[in-house]
């Protein structure tokens, strides 16, 4: 009965064991391009993550920092890069999906050029107002915009920014009577908000949690459930835009072609560094939450993604190039 027991459990086992040792494993170092430079929270989260993971492969994964264009030289690379599972991107939609929907002139095809491996983080943005805007909550701010005699302005961090085609995205959606002011970024906008020299802007969760210099007025966040850093701020759907979701959100993807047990292998590493408690986290002083949808998953957010933005842009005839 003893014999049998073991013979069953190692007809259980040594499968198992097999498919592990067979499993795709880098057999160099592993480069971890971030399209953006040294310091900000995409190299951070880059940097986090390559140190959990180079422990579990047994090969380094190194961060390469290949700022420009916004993100679309480090794109460019790894688009080009040889499929063999070595070269990877931590990628954001200002590469994948916002360049192409804002008419960018790319080298590169932002889906058909990439293999999707793993969504990893979300961070909402959040909608303030001004101080002296006679509002009370979400519904109401969106009223007085539609009723203004005269379009208010609104700030954004850059034309073709998430900031600013979410505003548009909304302005449309709610027929809102709003322009658009563009800022090198949240802190020349943040002063002019305070002062009332503009009405709106949208910004990320991070520069509403990092602002010191006064008491913002946040009403409403874009994620689809209310966001654990700010509680008590309602999401755009409890305050009565059915469905308004926005994300500016954090990707895994390789070149094209990359073989699958090289996707594979990445998808489980990256997801199960995800899981870590330190990981979480700096996720979460960051101002973002894990999420953790695979290769499908992630690859559906893209083509949605650059749908969407591409609609919004579309009567915005915007020029970067």
């Amino acid at each position: 009965m003893q014999a049998t027991r073991r013979a069953l459990l190692a007809s259980l086992i040594l499968p198992g064991l097999a498919h592990a040792q067979g499993a795709w494993a880098p057999d160099r170092p592993v480069r971890l391009v971030v399209p953006f430079a040294p310091g900000g929270s995409q190299d951070v989260l880059g940097r986090l993550f390559a140190q959990t993971v180079s422990q579990a492969v047994g090969q380094n994964v190194v961060v390469e920092n290949r700022a420009g264009a916004g993100g679309m030289l480090g794109a460019e690379a790894v688009a080009r890069a040889a499929p063999d599972g070595t070269t990877l991107l931590l990628a954001t939609a200002g590469q994948l999906t916002i360049a192409k929907a804002i008419g960018r002139r790319l080298s590169y095809d932002p889906i058909a050029d990439f293999a999707p491996i793993l969504h990893l983080s979300d961070s909402p943005v959040a909608l303030l107002a001004a101080p002296d805007l006679p509002a009370s909550d979400l519904g109401r701010l969106l009223e007085h915009c539609r009723r203004a005699p005269q379009p208010l302005p609104y700030a954004s961090t850059g034309i073709g920014t998430n900031t600013h085609l979410i505003m548009e995205d909304l302005k449309a959606r709610e027929r809102l009577n709003i322009e658009h002011v563009p800022y090198r970024g949240a802190a020349a906008a943040f002063n002019d908000l305070m002062a009332s020299r503009i009405a709106l802007m949208f910004v990320s969760v991070p520069s509403v949690l990092g602002f010191s210099g006064g008491q913002l007025r946040v009403m409403a966040v874009t994620s689809r459930v209310r966001f654990p850093a700010i509680p008590e701020v309602p999401t755009m759907i409890e305050g009565g835009v059915p469905g308004f979701e926005a994300s500016i959100w954090t990707g895994l993807a390789a070149p094209a072609t990359t073989p699958a047990p090289a996707i594979e292998r990445w998808r489980q590493e990256f997801a199960r560094a995800l899981e870590s408690d330190l990981v979480r986290s700096r996720l979460a002083s960051l101002g973002a939450v894990a999420n953790g949808s695979g290769p499908a998953e992630f690859g559906a957010l893209l083509r949605d993604d650059l749908a969407r933005w591409t609609r919004v842009a579309a009567p915005l005839a915007v020029r970067l190039d």
